[in-house]
């Protein structure tokens, strides 16, 4: 698969569980690559919820903050009502899910950045 090619969706379980594969590849490839991702279809996490037991020393991520370290206050950018909603729905996801918990730093860290979802046919992937 190249980068930028066309891609086409494989339905897994129904409209909502799909998965992409590139145009380019042979017919026979493509076949094959489609039946082994339905038949392994239960091994897909759609949501973090899908995906209990993973050992948190294996997924932890921590920041170094240094206390002697003077903080630097960054301009509050602010997000739109629409943004800011959508972060908040996936960070409370993250949350329910056990994937995040709230950290409580003495200084502020960063700002959210959104990250615009490429689309392919019209959908977002």
């Amino acid at each position: 698969m190249e980068a930028g090619e066309d891609l086409q969706p494989i339905f897994l379980h129904d409209k909502d569980h799909k998965t992409y594969i590139g145009t380019s590849l042979k017919p026979d490839d493509q076949e094959a690559i489609g039946k082994t991702l339905t038949k392994n279809a239960d091994l897909f996490a759609w949501t973090a919820a899908d995906m209990p037991g993973v050992k948190s020393n294996v997924i932890t991520h921590r920041l170094s903050v240094y206390k002697e370290a003077r903080p630097i206050a960054h301009k509050k950018r602010k997000l739109g009502e629409e943004r800011r909603k959508a972060a908040r729905e996936e960070t409370d996801k993250l949350v329910q899910a056990g994937f995040i918990q709230k950290a409580h730093y003495t200084t502020w860290l960063a700002n959210v950045v959104m990250v615009k979802r490429r689309m392919v046919n019209g959908e977002c992937v």
